[in-house]
Parts: C-alpha cells; sequence; structure tokens
C-alpha cells in the first residue's frame, strides 16, 4: 500500500536555522518572535471560532423562542410586554444564556434579550409611522428581522467553515487523538433547526416585511497590535509612548490605560530595538528612555499572560495595568519590586551600549573607503604645479578658478608640497567628496599623472568602476605617452 506523506505539509516550522535575519537582529530573538507569530495566530483563529460557535448558537435559542411565541400567541398577545414574558418563562429556562469562552459574564439571558427585542421593534415602529399596537404590524416586523437573523447565520456558517479548513492546513499538539477510540455526533436537531429557519424564512421574504432595525451583534474584541510582516514597524501610539519621560510612572500609567493595544510582544521589543538606534547616534539618554518605557509594556504583558486570555481584554487588562502600578511602581513601603525593575532596565541599557561599541568596532576594523596619492618615487616629494595667478592667458585663469574651488585645508596641503599632507585632507573626508576634489585638482593640472592610488588592484578597481569618467582616465594618459615615445626613440635607433 503507498504510504501518504502529504500530511507532513501541514507543519509549520518556526525554528528554521538557516533563517537569515538583519545583523542588527538577535537570531534567537527573531525566532522567538516567529514562534510567537504563529501561536498569537493560531490563537487568534481558534478565538473567533469560538466567537462564531457562539453566535451561531445564540441565534438558534433565539430563533427557538421567537418561533415558538409567533406559533403559539395571537396578534394582540404580541403588543402586551407581561403575556409575552410570561410565554417566554413559562416554555423556557429563563436563567438559560450564552455559553462560551469568550462570552460576556453578564450578558443577558435569552428570555431577555426577546423581550428587548419586542421594545426595540415597538420604537422602530413608532419611527416608521405604524402603530406599534398593532399585534400584525410586530408579527411582520419579527418576521422580517427573523430573516436577517437567518441571512447573518448562514454567513456566519460559512465563514466558520473557512476557519475549519484553514485550521486542518496546520497540525498543532491539538490535533493529537487517541487511538482506536470512536465517536457518535447526532445532527439531526441542528437539520431540524436549519430546516424550519429556511421555511421561516421564506414566509418572511414572501410577506415582503420591512424593517430597518439592525440585527444584535456581540461586539468585536479589541486586538493587540502586531505586524507580522515587520517586526521591527513601531505603532506611532507605541513611539509616542517611547517618548514620556522615566520618573512620569503618572503619565506612562494613564497612557497605558488608554492605550493598551500596544502592550504586546512585537511592539515591545521593536520599542527595545529603537535604543540601538538612538545608541548608535550618541543619544544615551533616549536609549535608556525607550528600554525603560519597552520595559514597562514588557512587566504589564507578562502579568497579563498569566491570565491565558488569547485576546485583549479591557477590564483584564486595566486591572493588570492599575495592579502593576500599585504594587510594584507606586509601592513605598516595599520598593524592592521597583529597584528590581529599575536593575533590569540598566542591564538591558548596559548590554545595548556593550553591543553599540562591538558594532562599532567592527565597522572601523572592516575600514573606510578613501583615495590616497602616492608618489612614483617615494623618496622625492610630491611635484606641485601651482597655476600663476596672475597671468591673463585664458587657460592659467580656468586652472586658478579650480584650484579656487577646493577647500582650505586642501589648498594649504597642497601648497606645502608634502604627499603626506594631502592624504591625511583626503582620508578626513568621506570618498564622495575626495573624488569632487580630486575632479578640481585634475581640472587645475596641479598633480596630473605621477599621483596614483594606493596600489594598483585599487587603481584597476575603480578604473572598471568609472571607467566611462575622463578623471581615471586621464591617470593613464601620461603614461602611455611615455611608452610611446620610447617606441618612437627606439624605432629611430633602429633606423
Amino acid at each position: 500500500m503507498p504510504i501518504d506523506y502529504s500530511k507532513w505539509d501541514k507543519i509549520e516550522l518556526s525554528d528554521d536555522s538557516d533563517i537569515e535575519v538583519h545583523p542588527n537582529v538577535d537570531k534567537k530573538s527573531f525566532i522567538k518572535w516567529k514562534q510567537q507569530s504563529i501561536h498569537e495566530n493560531r490563537a487568534k483563529r481558534n478565538h473567533d471560532i469560538a466567537n462564531l460557535e457562539t453566535q451561531i448558537s445564540m441565534y438558534f435559542n433565539l430563533n427557538k423562542r421567537v418561533d415558538k411565541l409567533l406559533n403559539s400567541v395571537d396578534d394582540q398577545s404580541l403588543t402586551e410586554r407581561d403575556a409575552v414574558t410570561k410565554f417566554l418563562n413559562a416554555n423556557f429556562d429563563k436563567t438559560e444564556k450564552p455559553q462560551g469562552p469568550n462570552v460576556d459574564p453578564e450578558i443577558p439571558p435569552f428570555n431577555e434579550m426577546v423581550e428587548d427585542l419586542f421594545e426595540q421593534l415597538e420604537g422602530d415602529a413608532k419611527k416608521q409611522g405604524l402603530n406599534p399596537q398593532d399585534g400584525s404590524v410586530i408579527r411582520n416586523m419579527i418576521l422580517g428581522h427573523r430573516a436577517k437573523i437567518d441571512k447573518v447565520t448562514v454567513e456566519a456558517k460559512q465563514k466558520l467553515q473557512e476557519l475549519y479548513k484553514e485550521r486542518e492546513l496546520h497540525i498543532s499538539s491539538d490535533d493529537i487523538k487517541t487511538g482506536f477510540d470512536s465517536g457518535f455526533l447526532n445532527t439531526k436537531a441542528n437539520e431540524e433547526a436549519e430546516k424550519k429557519a429556511a421555511e421561516l424564512q421564506k414566509v418572511a421574504a414572501a410577506n415582503g416585511s420591512k424593517s430597518t432595525s439592525d440585527v444584535p451583534l456581540p461586539k468585536p474584541q479589541l486586538q493587540f497590535i502586531e505586524y507580522e510582516d515587520d517586526v521591527m514597524k513601531l505603532a506611532p501610539e507605541t513611539e509616542e509612548f517611547g517618548n514620556l519621560p522615566v520618573d512620569n510612572y503618572k503619565a506612562s500609567e494613564q497612557y497605558l490605560l488608554k492605550h493598551m493595544q500596544i502592550i504586546s510582544e512585537q511592539q515591545k521589543d521593536a520599542l527595545m530595538m529603537k535604543a540601538f538606534e538612538y545608541q548608535m547616534q550618541d543619544e544615551p539618554k533616549r536609549s535608556y528612555q525607550v528600554i525603560h518605557q519597552s520595559e514597562l509594556m514588557g512587566y504589564v504583558r507578562e502579568i497579563y499572560n498569566t491570565k491565558k486570555v488569547p485576546f485583549l481584554h479591557v477590564e483584564q487588562m486595566t486591572e493588570v495595568i492599575q495592579l502593576f502600578f500599585k504594587r510594584v511602581i507606586y509601592n513605598n513601603v516595599n520598593p524592592a519590586g521597583k529597584k528590581s525593575f529599575l536593575e533590569s532596565v540598566q542591564t538591558k541599557f548596559d548590554h545595548v551600549k556593550n553591543r553599540v561599541k562591538i558594532m562599532e568596532q567592527e565597522q572601523e576594523q572592516e575600514g573606510v573607503e578613501t583615495i590616497q596619492l602616492k608618489s612614483l618615487d617615494e623618496s622625492t616629494e610630491l611635484e606641485v604645479n601651482l597655476p600663476d595667478f596672475e597671468s591673463s592667458d585664458p587657460e592659467d585663469k580656468k586652472r586658478v578658478e579650480a584650484f579656487n574651488k577646493l577647500p582650505e585645508k586642501m589648498k594649504d596641503a597642497i601648497k606645502t608640497k608634502d604627499l603626506d599632507n594631502v592624504n591625511a585632507v583626503f582620508a578626513e573626508v568621506p570618498i564622495e567628496e575626495a573624488e569632487s576634489y580630486l575632479d578640481l585638482i585634475n581640472e587645475a593640472e596641479i598633480i596630473g599623472v605621477k599621483a596614483l592610488l594606493e596600489n594598483e588592484e585599487d587603481f584597476k578597481h575603480l578604473q572598471d568602476e568609472y571607467k566611462n569618467q575622463s578623471k581615471f582616465e586621464d591617470l593613464t594618459l601620461q603614461e602611455t605617452q611615455q611608452e610611446e615615445e620610447q617606441a618612437t626613440n627606439t624605432a629611430d635607433t633602429v633606423d
């Protein structure tokens, strides 16, 4: 029997040893971010699945109550609130409410939701100029509302099926099942409910009911700011938080309470990496500042993670923020917590300083590209042909004009006729600026072909790179002429 290996295509690898990262990003940290991204995506997918399952179950229970009410109560009773409440409590459990991992514990029971729906429809009837005491009006509006719920339910089921398929594309520990077990799923109840919903939807469409009421949906959950495609990207809110003074903890606390979406692992690490930029720009105070703020985010997020909530729960995050600042930052009776926090900040700051210092040393060892001139005869001084500043000849005036464009430091070095002084000026300027100096020197015919680059390899490299530029062609012109003159003299001698 052939073996099917396709299931291994579903495995997500998060610790690829061959991965390449930016030199300023720690590889272990990057792999950790990647692992965390996979876990958070999986948690978000499971969270969305749980929400949709809860939503579909909630609509099923609401429809069950509305259908029985419409089939059992006359039009006049639909306008009497007490009659509706009495009927619901007599036929259904008045304490039954939606169940699920992400359901607000304060959510009202199903019976109260139906009662609220009747109250909402009465208000809608008044806005449309209809009589809310007319039972037939209320019945038609309920049927229209019922059709909307059916439509939303169908869309929710389609989305749920897409999430199920996406979950099946990846293997996780949740997929491990005990072997040789069997189970039975009774889908008869769901099939009957779907069939009944389809019939009611057809009835509502045939009646042509109209309603401006919106289907009540659960409020979307807040999400942490996570840039999966760019782990170094900072949100504007996070960058603003990093600019808060380190000694104004009250401002930091209030800011986190208003912008708690920034308290994510990715944003915390991205703010920490900003410290490297400030340190490399010789701004240690700013570097310490963003490290301090990043640690505030890190401590708060670490406490929040202990609650095992895969999304941003506003009430619990508020409690965590206030608890952290109260127990750690503002605790004057036992300052050990704040001391430990500041020591952690200092440790990370020292690490950033040492790491930046090593990076700068490595860059210095790699060297900086410069232009250096070398005389053909190291025992002689560089011959310099200064232009005639008093001459009225047009060519001399062009040479003087080019010479005057040079900076004073370079002009003074040339006047000394000392090669070391000229090279010292070249070593102090970037390669682009040094090239502009060399152009002016060639234009003024000051050094000419007696000035060469440091070695033949550098010369050939630059000649290939700038072969279309005349300033490097001039470096070999005189040598070619000398060789031709020698060849001519030899020919004359032979003749």
